[in-house]
């Protein structure tokens, strides 16, 4: 709840600032007009009354609470002081509480716009909306994983007009601009990101890697740190992705034709992907760094990894794949291994064979 309010006084800006300083003097000198007044008419009808039951009498008045342990008897008590304190104290009040509603109220609607700016760390950008369906089996999928289950999720794009509710309930955060401009990337705190999913607007369009060209360019040469994947429509761009610097290309096309293909061949074969693919169930893959092993080929990268029922398919050097390579196929220091695996395997560290 403290969090709640905190949040809140810092969004709210120099006018209200001032409407609502204007309206807790004026609360305060209800106060004060009460509590006094309450003193001078009832101390001599009540010589036990001390100031803080007059003030806390004030209090509960103003605020309509009204429990009933402490009112005034005297004429000038009731009509002077009583009455007053109940007309002008709900009166602040009620307008002190529109004020706050019509904030919250207007804030919220800039959010789901997208007109405000983001204050998260360590999260993961989306970049581009590609439609409610395939946002939120993208989302499912981060769901399921252990590195970016619990990291807040921001969407940068500049035609969505509002974020959709189902999405905000997830604590989505919308920032509403060109994801190639500085300013936009800027409110959605790029450089405090760790992952940045740039998404193909139209999976049936290759013009829609010219926008994530752009943004990806945008990213790389103002934070080249962050970690970056870019969803391409045509094969034929997906060397102008790799040499603007980002970590990671996907060719829909070029995916959709390998499957096609080898389903054809090889029935089955889409349903083994599917599932080394999801993160929601059955085995997954997973490339897994190397610090050290008591044996530096590829069947002791694999008795390394037996102790978690592990299976090793392959090891990563660079950008380079090699799959099942022969057991005494050398590993290098900065390869990584390709596992299949019921979840995230540990490091492999020294000593282990």
């Amino acid at each position: 709840m403290i969090r709640l309010l905190m949040t809140l006084l810092r969004r709210v800006r120099r006018r209200q600032w001032q409407t609502i300083g204007r309206m807790a003097v004026l609360t305060a000198a209800i106060a004060a007009y009460a509590t006094s007044g309450f003193m001078y008419f009832e101390l001599a009808e009540k010589p036990d009354l001390r100031w803080g039951d007059a003030l806390w009498w004030a209090v509960v008045t103003m605020t309509t609470v009204g429990y009933g342990d402490l009112f005034p008897t005297t004429l000038g008590g009731r009509y002077l002081i009583g009455f007053p304190t109940m007309l002008f104290g709900i009166s602040v009040l009620g307008y002190l509480l529109s004020v706050v509603a019509s904030y919250l109220i207007e804030a919220r609607g800039k959010e789901l716009r997208g007109m405000g700016r983001t204050r998260f760390e360590d999260h993961m950008l989306i970049i581009n909306y590609p439609g409610e369906t395939r946002l939120a089996a993208v989302l499912d999928q981060l769901g399921e994983d252990e590195r970016t289950r619990q990291r807040p999720v921001v969407l940068v794009d500049d035609r969505l007009a509002e974020l959709p509710a189902r999405f905000a309930e997830r604590g989505v955060r919308f920032i509403s601009g060109n994801p190639s401009v500085d300013e936009t990337l800027e409110r959605a705190r790029f450089r405090e990101a760790a992952f940045a999913l740039i998404l193909a607007r139209d999976a049936r369009d290759s013009a829609s890697d010219d926008r994530s060209l752009a943004a990806a360019l945008t990213l790389e040469k103002l934070h080249a740190a962050l970690v970056t994947t870019v969803e391409c429509v045509d094969p034929n761009h997906a060397t102008l992705f790799e040499r603007a610097g980002v970590d990671n290309v996907v060719c829909l096309d070029q995916v959709s034709t390998n499957l096609l293909v080898s389903e054809t061949l090889e029935a089955g074969v889409v349903g083994v992907v599917t599932e080394i693919t999801s993160a929601s169930f059955g085995q997954q893959l997973y490339v897994v760094d190397i610090e050290d092993l008591a044996e530096w080929t590829f069947a002791g990268l694999q008795r390394a990894f037996a102790d978690e029922s592990v299976m090793v398919l392959g090891v990563r050097r660079g950008d380079e794949t090699r799959l099942n390579p022969p057991p005494d196929t050398p590993v290098e220091a900065n390869d990584r291994a390709v596992c299949l695996a019921a979840k995230r395997p540990s490091t492999r560290r020294g000593g282990e064979s």
